[in-house]
């Protein structure tokens, strides 16, 4: 996998010098015709460079057009991992509620506390009383036996992380 990337950044990189090169050429070429300079010191006639320059800029930029429909690809799947853990986490999250035996309404609340939503923005949010959520946000707690929102958010993001301690990152292959 490693190899592949290292291939890909170094064909991307090859490609920009083609193009740089190309452009180079092409810069030359428009300057001789503006200013009428004789470019007879290139034993290759004119209309060979630029047919080669041409098909080159070609090659690169099918080159990169690959590259770039490769990522697309990739960041298609990416958003879709996405979803699906999304949606997994939010599986496990609702299993909790029905474990803890949450209210509808006590599982709203837990839900934009978990989302980081202040009691005032809840209560706006649910047109009740700041009072009703900070009571009800209690009773969430109580359930779940965590001391407050912050408790309850890492509580499901220790599922997330899969129970693991943080220690150190993993080692990256060099």
């Amino acid at each position: 996998m490693k190899n592949k990337k290292v291939f890909e950044v170094r064909s991307l990189a090859i490609s920009f010098l083609v193009i740089a090169a190309c452009l180079a050429l092409f810069i030359l070429d428009v300057a001789a015709d503006v200013f009428y300079l004789d470019m007879a010191v290139i034993p290759v006639d004119h209309t060979v460079i630029e047919l080669i320059t041409t098909i080159t800029l070609a090659f690169a930029l099918i080159l990169i057009g690959r590259q770039i429909w490769r990522l697309l690809g990739e960041h298609r799947a990416a958003q879709n991992s996405v979803k699906v853990a999304s949606g997994e986490l939010l599986a496990v999250i609702y299993a909790k509620f029905d474990d803890w035996k949450l209210s509808p309404s006590e599982r709203d609340i837990a839900l934009l506390l978990i989302k980081g939503l202040s009691a005032q923005e809840i209560s706006d949010l649910r047109d009740t009383r700041p009072g009703t959520v900070k009571s009800q946000s209690s009773a969430v707690y109580q359930k779940a036996g965590v001391k407050g929102r912050n408790e309850l958010a890492a509580y499901f993001v220790e599922d997330l992380l899969g129970g693991d301690t943080f220690m150190a990152p993993p080692p990256t292959g060099s």
